[in-house]
């Protein structure tokens, strides 16, 4: 088996605490703190966005860009428990021996139970909501500037709209990663605020002399990129693709992420998508060994897009 030798690249558990622990600890945390503030923008038109950031391939909060939306006029955790009474969601799912079902308004009443504890906050990641929420999808319009999304062409609307809410308790952390499928990453902010954390794709940390992450070498490099800023709700973030990025929950929050494929990426977005489905179908047991915690998240993810696609599980063909 290949290592990879960038350590924000890999996916064990090991090579992701260390990471994590550079955040909290060391050099990086110093870096962090004089890091600069992502570009921030308002007002600007499709063509001005398609011009000035997405064809330059640059990252890009735009400022209150969807503060009409009626989820961010009306939401609260409340007000989705009474819309999703019998709707079924998995917390925690990013951990398998924290990973638990329970109805929305289970979820919202762990909520307050656990209100406080920063050591282990709760987080509904991923959910999936027009799989089994479809009523509340119209709460959070189509995006003009993601109109690009060469998934319709691709995959079908249906499934190139099955956006993720994430929604968490203060303290919740996104561990830095880069997502999946080389899709440009759009997130809507809808409730409470979220600091984010993000580097360039060609970011690498690599191991140094002493066997430790050489945290020095990352952060001198010209290609890291590092950024931080806070994300408000009504802002809506354009990070391109492959550009890694850490989520702290600031408060409790309910974000929207909404994928974009662009057409530049389309021959390894479908690689990526074929490496994955055929590793899960011809080496389930390997894969399920060297990365247990992802096992179900991406059990998660094909049955969600099978969903959209109206694909048939139980038969070989359509």
């Amino acid at each position: 088996m290949v290592i990879e030798e960038n350590i924000l690249r890999r996916h064990d558990r090991e090579s992701q605490d260390a990471v994590e622990a550079g955040f909290q600890s060391g050099p990086l945390v110093d870096a962090l703190a004089s890091a600069p503030v992502l570009e921030t923008r308002g007002g600007l038109s499709k063509e001005e966005f398609d011009e000035e950031y997405r064809t330059r391939l640059r990252p890009v909060v735009l400022k209150g860009f969807v503060k009409d939306w009626p989820s961010v006029q009306t939401w609260s955790f409340e007000h989705l428990a009474q819309r999703c009474p019998d709707v079924k969601v998995t917390v925690n799912s990013y951990n398998s021996k924290e990973a638990r079902t329970v109805t929305f308004p289970e979820f919202v009443t762990l909520l307050k139970e656990n209100e406080g504890n920063t050591e282990s906050p709760l987080y509904l990641q991923e959910w999936y909501y027009q799989t089994n929420a479809p009523q509340i999808a119209a709460d959070m319009p189509e995006l003009d500037v993601a109109q690009y999304d060469f998934r319709q062409d691709l995959y079908g609307e249906k499934a190139s709209t099955n956006h993720q809410l994430w929604l968490g308790q203060e303290g919740g952390v996104t561990r830095l990663h880069q997502d999946s499928y080389s899709v440009d990453v759009m997130h809507a902010q809808i409730v409470g605020s979220k600091r984010w954390y993000v580097m360039g794709p060609k970011a690498e940390l690599r191991l140094g002399a002493d066997g430790k992450p050489d945290w020095d070498g990352l952060l001198s490099s010209p290609d890291t990129q590092l950024h931080q800023f806070d994300l408000m709700p009504g802002d809506l973030l354009y990070l391109p693709a492959n550009w890694f990025h850490r989520i702290q929950l600031l408060s409790n929050s309910i974000g929207l992420g909404r994928k974009c494929l662009d057409q530049a990426h389309l021959r390894v977005h479908i690689k990526q998508r074929m490496n994955e489905l055929l590793a899960l179908l011809l080496n389930f047991d390997e894969v399920k060994e060297t990365h247990p915690e992802l096992v179900p998240v991406l059990m998660s993810r094909s049955r969600a897009f099978a969903d959209r696609l109206g694909v048939d599980l139980s038969r070989l063909r359509p």
